[in-house]
């Protein structure tokens, strides 16, 4: 039997909200470790290794909606007492990170379909070919490029946020996310 009380786990998130936010921490980061290897790999040999950076790319864009659903509608809001200044660059960081999270996976997409050629995702499927259309092929390869370091430094903000939270403030922004640093006192 637990000794956290109905009081206190109601203000925890739903479990689908951490579950959601570490499968797509780690798609998203198979997705940057596949895109490093690609890069080292010459260009006419990179077809099927891309096909798995697509695949978790495509697999953080479809489980992009339900995440976002699962924290406005699962997670009751964290209580804090941060400045106004830190919820502010907090709000500008979440969204920020929310639209790489859209622009990324999108931008690929559209790149590859324009690509003018036929492109299998990990031998499952294939995206269906739109011709080659260099404007629109160039221009989202030069945003999903852009991204890159983006995302990177959002996510390393991101971890030294949580790490601020919970070994300096002591809140349970971390706990949140993190169900066995929750603590039974609280």
């Amino acid at each position: 039997m637990s000794d956290v009380s109905e009081t206190q786990i109601s203000r925890w998130p739903h479990w689908s909200v951490p579950a959601l936010h570490w499968i797509m921490a780690l798609l998203m980061a198979a997705a940057f470790g596949i895109g490093q290897v690609m890069e080292e790999v010459p260009r006419a040999e990179r077809a099927e290794i891309m096909g798995y950076h697509a695949l978790a790319g495509l697999s953080v864009l479809v489980l992009f909606l339900p995440r976002i659903l699962a924290v406005l509608h699962l997670s009751p809001p964290a209580v804090q007492d941060d400045p106004r200044l830190v919820k502010i660059m907090a709000r500008i960081a979440h969204g920020v990170l929310y639209l790489a999270m859209i622009a990324m996976p999108v931008t690929g997409l559209l790149a590859v379909m324009t690509s003018g050629r036929n492109f299998p995702v990990a031998g499952l499927f294939s995206l269906p070919d739109l011709g080659r259309i260099e404007w629109l092929h160039e221009g989202a390869e030069e945003i999903h490029e852009f991204f890159v370091p983006v995302l990177v430094t959002l996510v390393v903000l991101h971890v030294i946020a949580a790490i601020w939270h919970h070994y300096i403030r002591h809140d349970d922004v971390l706990a949140r996310y993190v169900p066995s640093l929750r603590r039974r006192d609280s």
